[in-house]
C-alpha cells in the first residue's frame, strides 16, 4: 500500500494564521510569543523587494535556530513565474519550513512547478503546499490545484486580490464573497484538503472579527488567516469546538459504538456516517485546542 505525504506527518489542523513581515526582527520576535497555531513568515506583500533577501536571510536563521515549537512555520513565497519566485527557491534549498503558502496560485501547473523544486530536497514530503487562491482563475481551477499533488495541505482564500480582479465591491457582511467562499470550501472538502479563509483587515475591531470568523466556519472553513497578533485568540476560540459540541459527539459515538454499528437514533435524530464523520472531527479539533470553550 502506497504511503501517502500526510501519513508521513501527522498535520495539524490550524486554527489561526499569523503573517508576520520576515524583514522585521522585532514582529519575528513578537511572534514567536503569539499563541498562533501557524506563524506565515511573509516574503511578498508586506515586504518591500529591497527588503526580501534581509527577510529571507532572517527567516534562515530562525529556521536554523529553531527549536521543538508547537507552531507550525510556514513561509509565503511568491507565485510561480514571478522575478522572485527563484530566489526565494534558492533561499530555502538547505533549510525548509513545515511549508509553503504560494501566492496567487492559478493552476495546478503552479503547484507541480514549485512539489518539483521540493521533490528532491524533501523526499518525505515533511513540506507541504497551501496555494493561496487570489484570483478568478485560481478559482475556477481550485480542485484541481488541490488534487495536483500530495504536498498540497490545504487551500487558503486572498479576498483582497481577488476582488480587486473581479472588480466587485464588498459591504459588510460580504455576501459578494460568498460564492467564491463557497465554491473554494467545496473544491478543497471534494480533494479532501483543509480551507483557509482570508483575513479580516480591520483588525482593530474583535466583535467584526468575531462576526467574520463565525461565517466562516459555517461556512464549512478550517481557520484564518491573520493579520496581527491581537486577532489570533479571538481565532482560536472560534475555530474551536464548544464545549457542548464535544459532549454530543462524544455520546454519538458513545452510542454508535454500544449499537455494534447497528442504527442509532439519539436525541430525536438518525445517526448516519455523515454524522459520525462530524463528530469525530469535532473530537480531533478539541484534542488540539487548549481551551474549546
Amino acid at each position: 500500500m502506497k504511503m501517502t505525504y500526510h501519513a508521513l506527518r501527522e498535520l495539524k489542523i490550524l486554527r489561526s494564521l499569523l503573517f508576520v513581515p520576515a524583514d522585521s526582527e522585532s514582529k519575528l520576535a513578537k511572534a514567536r510569543e503569539i499563541p498562533a497555531d501557524a506563524l506565515v513568515l511573509d516574503w511578498e506583500d508586506s515586504v518591500p523587494p529591497e527588503s526580501r533577501p534581509a527577510a529571507r536571510k532572517r527567516t534562515a536563521e530562525i529556521l536554523r535556530e529553531r527549536k521543538q515549537s508547537t507552531q507550525e512555520i510556514l513561509i509565503r513565497f511568491s507565485g510561480v513565474g514571478t522575478q522572485s519566485f527563484q530566489a526565494d527557491c534558492d533561499a530555502v534549498a538547505n533549510e525548509l519550513p513545515d511549508g509553503l503558502m504560494l501566492s496567487k496560485c492559478c493552476s495546478a501547473e503552479d503547484v507541480l512547478g514549485l512539489a518539483e523544486f521540493l521533490k528532491d530536497r524533501d523526499p518525505l514530503g515533511r513540506c507541504v503546499i497551501y496555494p493561496l487562491i487570489e484570483s478568478p482563475a485560481g478559482l475556477l481551477n481550485a480542485f484541481a490545484i488541490a488534487k495536483s499533488s500530495e504536498r498540497v495541505a490545504g487551500l487558503a482564500f486572498g479576498a483582497e486580490d481577488f476582488s480587486a480582479e473581479t472588480g466587485l465591491c464588498r459591504t459588510g457582511d460580504e455576501i459578494e464573497l460568498l460564492y467564491a467562499r463557497s465554491a473554494l470550501v467545496t473544491a478543497g472538502r471534494a480533494a479532501g484538503r483543509e480551507v483557509y479563509d482570508s483575513p479580516f483587515i480591520e483588525f482593530q475591531d474583535q466583535e467584526k472579527l468575531r462576526a467574520s470568523a463565525r461565517r466562516a466556519r459555517n461556512l464549512g472553513f478550517t481557520g484564518k488567516l491573520a493579520i496581527h497578533p491581537s486577532q489570533v485568540a479571538v481565532l482560536n476560540v472560534m475555530f474551536s469546538p464548544i464545549e457542548a459540541e464535544v459532549e454530543r459527539a462524544r455520546r454519538l459515538l458513545e452510542a454508535f459504538s454500544a449499537a455494534n454499528g447497528g442504527v442509532v437514533a439519539l436525541e430525536g435524530q438518525m445517526v448516519d456516517e455523515a454524522v459520525l464523520r462530524q463528530a469525530r472531527r469535532i473530537l480531533k479539533l478539541a484534542a488540539g485546542s487548549p481551551d474549546p470553550s
